[in-house]
């Protein structure tokens, strides 16, 4: 019965541990946008496809969409119109906000080419759980 007890206890006792060990450092959350922003950019959708968590959420423009495999995730990337470069990356919790720069890219014709866009991706454990398109947020800082 001790046994049981004390090894309980010690599991008890190891599990928030465990569980900060495996939360993902922003450093780390911010490797994951820029190896999708160049895997985007370099219209490689297969690799952009694997580092996303299966099933991933993607919401865009209204509509949300839950794709289970890899295949659906890379035809989902070879839609995109425009490619981008990373203009700022804001980490809270699992949450990573990016703002990019839009422009043509290889695959890629860009009817936005020079305007902002904004995503949020979701990530824990190195892959990307969700990717949702927001509002491009405002700049923070004094305004005039």
């Amino acid at each position: 019965m001790r046994t049981v007890v004390l090894g309980v206890l010690v599991a008890l006792l190891l599990t928030p541990f465990a569980a900060a060990v495996r939360a993902d450092s922003p450093a780390a959350t911010k490797r994951v946008v820029r190896s999708w922003s160049a895997r985007l950019n370099a219209y490689d959708n297969a690799g952009a496809a694997r580092l996303f968590a299966r099933p991933a959420v993607f919401e865009q423009g209204g509509t949300a969409l839950r794709l289970r495999d890899y295949l659906d995730i890379a035809l989902w990337h070879s839609l995109l119109p425009c490619a981008g470069r990373i203009a700022s990356i804001t980490v809270r919790g699992d949450r990573a906000t990016a703002v990019f720069v839009l422009a043509n890219g290889r695959g890629r014709r860009c009817g936005a080419a020079g305007q902002k866009a904004a995503a949020v991706f979701r990530i824990r454990n190195g892959k990307i759980l969700s990717w949702t398109q927001i509002p491009v947020p405002a700049p923070k800082g004094p305004t005039a």
